[in-house]
């Protein structure tokens, strides 16, 4: 069909449908595979299987730079702290790994509670060197909890005190959990995705983050934080208390958006109210936090992604 028809039968079909609420909208190009298939992906210099129920692989595919700053960030942290390691909480597959030690071949701690992604990601992370994977979720406090799972098998979302919420499940505090683990003390870069919990589990993490004060990297989104009743200004906020002052915010597609310090309330408020979903252009950002002693850090990076942003860095 010559293009300019296409148009007139999408705009005669949009006026047909308004009343109805609907409309017909292009989108991008998506392979189409089974819930069952394994698809190879390529995530940086590896390659990852990801199961065709978990839409990760099309992101990478359609967009091979998608959460490039994650790379920046372990690169320009490990030029200050020659002995970094990672904590990677909402590992899912084992992609951000990859990203990870794709910048630099720094040992890797990943995180994942979902039955099907640690599947997976045990099984990604084999040709990851240094890089170790544990099954569990993290939680503000390590006790059982009864709730249910939305997106079992690829981004699930634990939905507590739901009038669905029949499973038992078992949560840690952060806190309780890196004790266990050794060299604590170079994990100096913390990256978080966690569907909504990312806040609460920065609140169990506080004496790490008082005696290591890592790079915080996680994800903000207004839409799961508001299924479990999860407000997030007031703990990006008590992060000042902690020593730390940068912020710096990334849209859903990694776009550099801006920074500010966490003196800055009435800014970041806005941000926050602003990028709400579905409601907004902006669907949710992913935050990166910097404490007082790692400015140095901060500058760098973000000069890098503001230069990215201009198409002057690659």
């Amino acid at each position: 069909m010559p293009l300019n028809l296409f148009h007139r039968f999408k705009n005669a079909l949009n006026w047909t449908l308004s009343p109805l609420g609907f409309a017909l909208q292009r989108t991008r190009k998506v392979k189409w595979h089974l819930p069952n298939a394994i698809i190879p992906t390529r995530v940086g210099r590896y390659v990852i299987q990801v199961p065709g129920i978990n839409p990760m692989y099309s992101y990478y595919e359609s967009n091979p730079g998608f959460i490039g700053q994650l790379g920046l960030l372990t690169t320009l942290t490990r030029k200050k702290y020659s002995s970094l390691a990672v904590v990677d909480i909402g590992a899912n597959v084992g992609d951000t790994a990859c990203l990870i030690k794709t910048a630099e071949d720094v040992p890797v701690l990943c995180i994942e509670g979902d039955d099907k992604s640690f599947e997976f990601l045990q099984k990604n992370v084999i040709q990851l060197s240094n890089t170790t994977a544990h099954k569990l979720f993290l939680a503000e406090k390590t006790e059982t909890i009864t709730a249910s799972l939305a997106c079992a098998g690829w981004n699930t979302t634990i939905l507590p005190g739901t009038a669905a919420a029949t499973k038992s499940i078992k949560v840690m505090r952060f806190d309780d959990f890196i004790v266990t683990q050794p060299g604590g003390e170079n994990y100096k870069l913390l990256k978080i995705d966690t569907e909504g919990f990312d806040c609460a589990i920065i609140r169990g993490a506080t004496n790490f983050l008082r005696q290591v004060s890592p790079v915080i990297f996680f994800e903000y989104n207004r839409q799961s934080m508001e299924l479990i009743g999860e407000p997030g200004l007031d703990t990006l906020f008590s992060l000042a208390e902690l020593g730390y002052s940068i912020i710096a915010f990334h849209d859903a597609k990694g776009r550099f958006i801006c920074s500010a310090t966490l003196t800055e309330r009435e800014k970041i408020k806005d941000l926050h109210d602003y990028a709400d979903g579905k409601n907004s252009e902006i669907y949710y950002m992913d935050i990166t936090v910097f404490h007082e002693r790692d400015t140095d850090i901060a500058r760098k990076y973000l000069e890098a992604e503001r230069a990215r942003r201009l198409g002057k860095l690659t």
